[in-house]
């Protein structure tokens, strides 16, 4: 990874000190093995129903240690929201290193209940958009289903801008089928560029 220019920018600029809205103070930076504990924690204390809709299937610490053990550090970079020692939000950028969709990044974003409403979730959107310029992608993903209106409002806030709708695309454990919505964020040019 010392040959990606991404892998480089996180050595040289993490971990980040940022202060919420509410003056609480956050440290952002990139997950290490050690915060197994943590991170099984916190997902521990995001709501089920938040927990159903994720990518992942994390509704257990197995599912969690699966999670932790699959991730392919070169796809995927893991930011962590901590406060003290608490984990209290996740933040992922996945793209593609080759092939077609290269210039595309995904981002998923996952905060502490206790912390919404206070600016985490765009400190987070943010650090992953700063991470997609040092990247050098041009266009950013973020999918979800269509009633989860507070993500979608943070999104729209930061330029994200609805590409598709998918009807019922998403099942969740209980049988019932949401639509995905795929909303998209193209880098201005200012914005993209590999770091020198």
């Amino acid at each position: 990874m010392a040959d990606d220019p991404l892998a480089r920018y996180l050595l040289s600029a993490y971990p980040k000190h940022v202060s919420l809205r509410d003056g609480t103070a956050v440290t952002l930076r990139p997950l290490i093995p050690q915060d197994r504990a943590e991170v099984g924690e916190f997902f521990e204390h995001v709501p089920e129903e938040d927990r159903a809709f994720l990518k992942e299937d994390l509704l257990s610490r197995y599912e969690v240690e699966v999670w932790l053990d699959e991730i392919d550090f070169g796809r995927e970079t893991v930011l962590v929201a901590v406060v003290g020692k608490q984990i209290v939000g996740t933040a992922v950028l996945q793209r593609q290193r080759h092939g077609w969709s290269r210039h595309v990044g995904e981002i998923r974003i996952v905060a502490d209940p206790t912390f919404r409403r206070r600016g985490l979730g765009h400190t987070l959107v943010h650090a992953i958009m700063d991470l997609a310029q040092q990247a050098g992608l041009e266009k950013l993903l973020a999918e979800m289903v269509s009633d989860r209106l507070e993500p979608i409002r943070v999104f729209k806030r930061l330029g994200f801008k609805t590409e598709a709708t998918f009807n019922d695309q998403v099942k969740d454990r209980h049988g019932n089928t949401h639509d995905l919505v795929v909303m998209a964020h193209y880098m201005r040019p200012a914005e993209v560029g590999r770091p020198q």
